[in-house]
């Protein structure tokens, strides 16, 4: 019996001993995964903040998967505003006629091409055939008191008369210049030139016939008088506009004042023309913030040399404005999930599996999105196929959505 006990005693004592070579070996030998052999890297895992979302071969291959790498460039700021055509101001002239009248003859019509001079009216008007007889009558009275001088002049040297009545003689000729000068001048404001007065002179008659005549080279956008219509001094008889340029309003947000000043490169489309657009400068904004619409109207010059743009049509403006350099990912590279943006990111060494990161970005501009955070340079980003990847990522995390 105490033999047995012995033997019992020293069995217990050796697998004591064998349990503790054996901890021993294993601490300092752990054992190799069957996954990373000898010669293999193990198998990254996505960050603990992140998702993974795995594809299988046939789905890897239907999404067509490329990917690019998020770099530092410099991206510019494109700003789409509505806007609409306005007639170039400077360049558009209402006319008026010079005095009051009847209208014996209107030349143009509606749309009709004119030149500086051509005459687009003809009035008949009393106000002129009164200054006119008026200048006339002044002629004659001036003709007759410079002989009276040349007269009194003769007869003063000649001893038979004061020199008092001379200078009564000169001073009532001096008169008839000043009356002779002041009717001169009146004839030219309504609307004789040197020439017609000339005319005017040589023929010994008035003409009450006043011509209204385009002041500049343009299209009557505008025609408010007809054949027997009385007019007077301040009514718009027409209104011819030069067409070669044209003035484009855009309607700024307060958001944007800004990102666009004077200077500021524009592109103008119109939905008429597709595939065609014009380039302008700002060439003024306006100070007042309009109340109702919270907006300030930008004004761009524009060539207008086929006038395709009218005036009251709509158009889009794009304003290119710089932007800051830094790092950047294609517009393709990004998903919006619920109210978040995602980029997929591919897992090195492990094809069909991506990690799903949200990003904070900045406005895209040129096709690219500045990066605030939650990339680095050379991070690697899925730009075609990423559609399929947002799907997925939502079918295996719903807690994304």
């Amino acid at each position: 019996m105490a033999r047995t006990i012995q033997h019992v005693f020293w069995g217990v004592l050796l697998g004591l001993i064998g349990a503790g070579g054996l901890y021993v070996f294993m601490r300092q030998n752990p054992p190799v995964p069957a996954s990373a052999s000898p010669g293999v890297s193990p198998l990254p895992e996505a960050p603990s903040n992140e998702v993974q979302i795995d594809l299988t071969a046939d789905d890897l291959k239907k999404a067509r998967v490329k990917s690019a790498i998020a770099a530092t460039r410099e991206t510019r700021l494109t700003l789409r505003v509505p806007g609409i055509v306005r007639p170039n101001e400077y360049r558009q002239v209402h006319v008026v006629p010079i005095a009051d009248g009847i209208v014996k003859n209107v030349s143009v019509e509606l749309g009709n091409r004119v030149r500086t001079g051509q005459a687009l009216a003809i009035i008949f008007s009393g106000e002129l055939a009164d200054a006119e007889t008026q200048y006339l009558s002044y002629t004659a009275e001036l003709e007759a008191a410079h002989k009276q001088l040349e007269r009194t002049q003769t007869l003063l040297q000649a001893g038979a008369i004061s020199r008092r009545v001379e200078e009564e003689a000169t001073a009532m000729h001096a008169v008839h210049e000043a009356h002779i000068r002041a009717s001169h001048e009146r004839l030219k404001l309504l609307g004789l030139s040197e020439e017609g007065i000339a005319a005017l002179t040589e023929a010994g008659q008035s003409d009450p016939n006043i011509t209204v005549t385009a002041p500049v080279d343009g299209v009557v956008v505008a025609r408010m008088v007809n054949t027997g219509q009385v007019v007077g001094k301040t009514q718009e008889l027409f209104t011819v506009a030069d067409l070669s340029t044209v003035w484009i309003m855009a309607s700024l947000n307060e958001k944007d004042f800004g990102s666009v000043r004077v200077g500021t490169g524009a592109r103008i489309i119109a939905a008429a023309y597709p595939g065609q657009a014009w380039t302008g400068s700002v060439a003024y904004i306006d100070p007042r913030v309009d109340p109702s619409t919270r907006t300030a109207q930008a004004r761009i010059e524009v060539a207008n040399h086929d006038e395709l743009l009218r005036f009251q049509m709509y158009v889009d403006i794009e304003f290119t404005t710089a932007g800051l350099r830094g790092l950047a990912i294609p517009e393709t590279a990004v998903q919006s999930i619920g109210d978040r943006q995602f980029v997929f990111l591919p897992l090195k060494d492990r094809e069909g599996s991506f990690t799903v990161r949200a990003v904070e970005l900045g406005p895209a501009a040129g096709g690219f999105y500045p990066v605030v955070q939650g990339l680095k340079p050379g991070d690697e980003v899925v730009t075609e196929g990423s559609f399929i990847l947002r799907a997925e990522s939502a079918r295996q995390h719903p807690e994304l959505k």
